[in-house]
């Protein structure tokens, strides 16, 4: 099996224009996976059936999350199978922009699906545990709130917070960046996946060539 890399990190970071810089560099990289709802429509369904007592628990925290919040407790029980799938030993790793901690991530800071002992917490904690035997590495990247807010506010791209004030958006970002350093803690405290730190502010270029270079070790690892 090749191994699988997430970049993670705040909003306006750079993790899927990075994730575009890697594949245009390295063609044997896999940039993201899709979950193909229609080939896995069975699993799919069998997933939402089983996710039929988070109901309760995202009502309770904020019903306006609730779609969200079920779609991405499916995506991080679907998404080991969709990259496992795929992988047809062509490919020298597979790199993700949205992989098990981005979806960690957000089920963290929106449902505060980390906390407690319920349904959703369980869920939580279980969905780590994949996350920790899937990632053989991630790549968390960063910068100061000022930039990160700058290219939120200037890409085209909608964002919840992108008309909010500095103070929101500053808030947003730091509840964003506790969440993910608390999970990559957790995963590298496992013992399998390597976590990595890089400046978000470095050219798309440099941040593309570091991330390669990271990988190199990773895939060797693999190998052995």
């Amino acid at each position: 099996m090749t191994p699988v890399m997430e970049l993670a990190g705040p909003a306006g970071a750079g993790k899927t224009a990075v994730l575009r810089a890697i594949a245009a560099r390295d063609p044997g990289v896999r940039a993201g996976v899709r979950v193909d709802r229609v080939r896995g429509l069975p699993g799919v369904v069998w997933h939402a059936i089983a996710l039929t007592p988070a109901l309760a628990d995202l009502l309770f925290t904020d019903p306006r999350w609730v779609w969200p919040g079920l779609r991405h407790l499916g995506r991080l029980r679907t998404l080991p199978a969709a990259i496992h799938g795929r992988d047809n030993g062509r490919t020298r790793a597979t790199v993700l922009d949205e992989g098990p901690v981005f979806s960690l991530a957000r089920l963290a800071v929106f449902q505060r699906a980390a906390l407690g002992n319920g349904w959703l917490a369980r869920e939580w904690r279980s969905a780590l545990e994949r996350a920790a035997r899937l990632l053989d590495a991630v790549v968390l990247l960063d910068a100061p709130n000022e930039l990160l807010a700058e290219r939120i506010r200037s890409r085209t791209k909608s964002h919840a917070i992108k008309d909010g004030s500095d103070r929101q958006v500053f808030d947003f970002l730091d509840r964003y960046r506790a969440a993910y350093r608390d999970i990559v803690s957790q995963l590298a405290a496992r013992g399998h996946t390597r976590v990595f730190e890089l400046d978000g502010t470095a050219t798309l270029e440099q941040i593309a060539r570091e991330v390669l270079g990271v990988l190199e070790p990773v895939a060797a690892e693999r190998r052995a």
